[in-house]
């Protein structure tokens, strides 16, 4: 890989994302706010000649509830919490029946959207937004990346690159995607405020420095090189694009020159900068978050005019380190 990139990603999740933390009544306009907020995002990427990778919970792919359950797996995962798990407590007899009555739990129409604009990359976000760190075997997850594999397929799509839920994997959660075929992931930011952990670690005190760093450059810009890693390569974040938050209006131009000077610092070094964050995220507040988001985007074509970067989706980063491999 030659000269620098900008590459975003994006956990598509709806609400499966966010169940064992939220309900309906305290976080349902964040996730009603998706279906204004993909066709804005992918607008805004044509405008601006973004590739994004879209990794979408394989869940939503479901046309309805039978098909669904259909996907489920033989072995599913069995948590520390089985709060963590959407199989427990009959949750999947409370999801309806198909998108015409339930915008919480399917999400075929987006995917659509997502489809017609060929130069995004749809990727996993496993098929029951799976955490790999709290106690599941790793049957259970090689079986929920192949029903994900498989129910995307049935749209005719082919998954290459993974997005682990809450940034939580091991070695080998990430050997068992590359037996299964991927050749991207999106690891974690080189610092250990950021390291791969249970839900239940995430203590307060990360937290607040993780908040910090998103005003102030705490940890570093975290550019980088991806890496190959016996045959899958490794396409670290580097900066979780943070809500508007109204509280904190007066410190959006710092969350901006935070994120825009380690762009510059990536472009300039001739590495990769990788911007993340939820759809949901901008459920609330869209045009807020999309004034951000094209302030970004338009620095991004003055680094594209200055230094010549790029941007690229995680799959098409990945083929082209692995394609002098390829037999």
């Amino acid at each position: 890989m030659q000269g620098s990139l900008l590459v975003i990603s994006l956990d598509f999740e709806l609400f499966w994302g966010v169940r064992d933390k939220r309900t309906i009544e305290n976080y349902g306009a964040n996730v009603r706010g998706v279906r204004q907020v993909i066709p804005s995002l992918v607008e805004l990427f044509e405008k601006y000649g973004i590739s994004a990778t879209f990794a979408t919970v394989g869940f939503l792919f479901s046309r309805n509830r039978n098909e669904l359950l259909n996907f489920v797996p033989g072995e599913k995962p069995a948590y520390h919490l089985s709060k963590h798990s959407p199989y427990e407590d009959n949750y999947l007899s409370t999801v309806g029946y198909s998108e015409e009555d339930d915008i919480y739990h399917y999400a075929e129409s987006l995917i659509k959207i997502l489809q017609q604009s060929p130069q995004q990359e749809i990727a996993s976000h496993t098929f029951s937004h799976y955490y790999c760190l709290e106690g599941a075997s790793l049957v259970s997850f090689e079986q929920d990346i192949q029903a994900a594999k498989a129910i995307a397929s049935t749209h005719g799509i082919e998954l290459k690159s993974i997005v682990f839920p809450r940034n939580q994997y091991s070695k080998e959660h990430i050997d068992i995607c590359k037996k299964l075929g991927l050749i991207s992931y999106r690891g974690n930011e080189a610092s250990k405020i950021y390291n791969p952990r249970q839900n239940n670690e995430q203590s307060k005190l990360i937290r607040a420095t993780r908040l910090g760093d998103s005003y102030v450059n705490i940890t570093g810009h975290h550019s980088f090189r991806p890496k190959e890693e016996n045959g899958i390569i490794n396409i670290p974040a580097s900066r979780f694009l943070r809500p508007y938050f109204p509280r904190l209006k007066s410190l959006e131009s710092l969350r901006l020159h935070r994120i825009k000077s380690s762009m510059s610092y990536a472009a300039k070094k001739g590495e990769c900068y990788h911007l993340w964050w939820h759809p949901h995220n901008f459920g609330v507040n869209l045009k807020e978050n999309l004034s951000l988001l094209e302030s970004i985007l338009k620095h991004y074509q003055m680094l594209h005019g200055e230094h010549g970067m790029q941007s690229k989706t995680m799959r098409q980063i990945a083929e082209e380190i692995l394609q002098p491999y390829a037999v």
